[in-house]
């Protein structure tokens, strides 16, 4: 069962990553929240596929789409969550940033859709100065 929710995880951040929001977020459970810490621009807690397909989109967009993932360093599967530690590369007009996120991803029990997804940024202060202005 393990591998079915680590499967769906990594089809969501391959799909979301790649510029496909809309096949990423047919992925997520309705009632779906998608936690990111508080950066202004990206920052927040949105509740809801359309919520989270807004955001995804405005993230894409502000990182000149699509996400380049220089290296999934580490996945980590457990009874009802999966976490993802990622390299990414992330650039905006002016701005490029290499930086390390861990995604905490709770999957429905039928691990047919994600219900929960927490980012934690590896240096908060570098990305408020990636995404400020």
């Amino acid at each position: 069962m393990s591998l079915d929710r680590l499967g769906l995880v990594q089809t969501f951040f391959q799909r979301f990553f790649n510029g496909d929001v809309a096949d990423a977020v047919a992925l997520l459970d309705p009632a779906v929240a998608y936690c990111v810490p508080g950066l202004r621009t990206v920052g927040g807690t949105f509740v809801g596929r359309a919520a989270v397909a807004e955001h995804l989109e405005r993230f894409l967009e502000l990182t000149e789409r699509p996400v380049d993932v220089l290296k999934w360093e580490d996945w980590l599967t457990g009874e009802s969550n999966v976490a993802g530690v990622v390299r990414l590369e992330l650039q905006r007009p002016g701005r490029l940033a290499n930086t390390r996120l861990v995604f905490l991803v709770e999957v429905s029990a039928d691990a047919r859709s994600i219900v929960r997804i927490e980012v934690f940024l590896s240096d908060p202060e570098a990305a408020a100065r990636f995404f400020a202005w």
